[in-house]
């Protein structure tokens, strides 16, 4: 395991996603609505002012921020686990039951916050995201070791 900045700042930045993410979870029905409304009317608005005629709906912008904090996390995670053991393929079973364990707490969790429901679906989608932001990093990942080991045999003149 390698204790680095990198690895250190990958985990803090996966922790607050975390917290970010039960935080969430732990609002009554009423704030979470409310924050969703707010960004639901930001976006239209942004959307609007550049003389698009369209409007998100409610739920789908809901559903956008699971999304996107599941890739968020799953993102980092997989930064993190590859910053501590310089691994890629051989360790992403760790990061992958992290996306499914956050995303099943977070649903419970959910179901002790007023006026909230716990969503099977949720699930799914929380881990689709994050599945999506383990890919698209051991993309990148893959690549970039690629693109080292090509140039470290290269001849320099």
């Amino acid at each position: 395991m390698k204790l680095t900045v990198k690895s250190v700042l990958y985990l803090v930045i996966t922790i607050l996603i975390v917290s970010f993410i039960f935080y969430n979870s732990m609002q009554n029905g009423e704030s979470s609505s409310n924050a969703s409304t707010a960004v639901l009317n930001l976006i239209n608005d942004l959307i609007n002012s550049i003389g698009i005629n369209f409007q998100f709906s409610g739920y789908f912008i809901r559903k956008l921020a699971h999304f996107v904090e599941f890739f968020s996390l799953g993102f980092f995670l997989m930064l993190m686990f590859e910053a501590f053991t310089g691994k890629i393929f051989s360790i992403i079973g760790f990061p992958m039951f992290f996306t499914i364990f956050v995303p099943v707490i977070d649903e419970y969790i959910q179901i002790y916050s007023p006026g909230r429901t716990s969503s099977i679906k949720d699930v799914l989608l929380d881990f689709s995201g994050a599945i999506i932001g383990i890919i698209v990093i051991c993309i990148y990942l893959t690549i970039k070791k690629k693109y080292k080991l090509k140039n470290k045999y290269k001849l320099k003149y």
